[in-house]
């Protein structure tokens, strides 16, 4: 038992050094985060599958006999006591960090109708303009390639060219097998602190993917808030100039940024919406009828869970902070159309 101590005395001093020493968060990110991904990143990311599902596919029988097996117990006292470390080593200290867009000097604020709606014409306009480039299946909806995750890797890692904490390895995004799971959570990927893993659900509308393996991947470089991680995700899929990438990225800022403007200026919202070309139209529809047929108490549930979640590790808008991502896209690109 002294080694399930020991592991615990650890996680607790990771959990409160941030609360008593000013700047340790930061400086833990900057030293740590690189050695656990070049390390247990790189250990994992050589499997071709979610070791973090396997492990909770796993999990089921050890928690059913556990509680007849006094070695099982055992084995159940060790792997929460392994897990609660890796919380906090992966996890809890980067909550305390200084924000992303803060570090990045990128200042978030007021915003007229007026310029919200500037930021949903270029998205429209990106939107349109790419949505012929990319390929298409039968039914006329975006497919992706097998090359996808390589290229949002390379992508995220040009990031880091701008923003050094973006910088260095990235572990290759995996399906997860049993994406209905996912789907009944309404979840689009899920980020595994105990195993370095960004997972990604298979099933979803494939514009939806290079999106959502950045905004995963940013969470393995200890980007905790949401609004942050869909931003890094928007910043890696628009830059990158691959064609099924920038139209993820611009199809999933348009729906976020448009969203907003919808329930602040109708007018404005619909004369821009009707813009949109079908194919990217088709692709948007087909997506919301596959999340409607999940819509339940499982889904209510796991976002209220995540919810509790969030606000527990001090984002404190919860969920709202996925859709609070409008804020940063429409400050950066008007700052960039100045």
């Amino acid at each position: 038992m002294f080694i399930c101590i020991a592991m615990l005395a650890a996680g607790m001093l990771l959990a409160i050094a941030p609360r008593l020493l000013p700047g340790f968060a930061d400086r833990y990110a900057e030293v740590m985060n690189p050695v656990i991904l070049n390390t247990l990143g790189r250990l994992t990311g050589l499997l071709p599958f979610s070791l973090a599902e396997l492990l909770i596919l796993a999990a089921v029988p050890v928690l059913v006999f556990s509680f007849r097996k006094k070695v099982l117990r055992k084995v159940l006292a060790y792997i929460l006591c392994t897990m609660f470390l890796l919380f906090q080593l992966n996890e809890g200290v980067y909550f305390s960090r200084t924000r992303f867009a803060d570090a990045a000097g990128i200042r978030t604020g007021n915003y007229t109708d007026e310029e919200l709606a500037q930021v949903c014409r270029y998205l429209a306009d990106e939107v349109n303009a790419w949505a012929p480039l990319v390929t298409r299946d039968n039914a006329g909806l975006m497919k992706t390639d097998a090359g996808v995750s390589k290229r949002l890797r390379t992508s995220m890692q040009a990031l880091g060219e701008n923003w050094p904490c973006l910088s260095g390895y990235y572990p290759p995004p995996k399906p997860v097998f049993f994406s209905v799971a996912l789907n009944h959570m309404n979840f689009t990927g899920i980020y595994s602190i105990f195993t370095v893993e960004a997972n990604y659900n298979r099933d979803m509308a494939e514009y939806n993917m290079p999106f959502t393996m950045g905004h995963e991947l940013s969470h393995v470089k200890g980007i905790m808030s949401e609004k942050e991680a869909n931003f890094i995700g928007y910043l890696a899929c628009i830059n990158s100039g691959d064609p099924d990438l920038h139209y993820s990225g611009a199809v999933l800022g348009w729906i976020y940024c448009g969203n907003e403007l919808h329930d602040r200026n109708y007018s404005l919202w619909r004369e821009i919406a009707l813009k949109i070309c079908p194919e990217a139209d088709r692709d948007m529809k087909a997506n919301n009828a596959f999340w409607d047929r999940f819509d339940g108490p499982v889904a209510e549930t796991a976002e209220q869970a995540n919810d509790s979640y969030l606000k527990a590790g001090g984002i404190f808008e919860g969920v709202r902070s996925y859709d609070l991502v409008v804020d940063l896209i429409t400050k950066y690109e008007l700052g960039r159309q100045k």
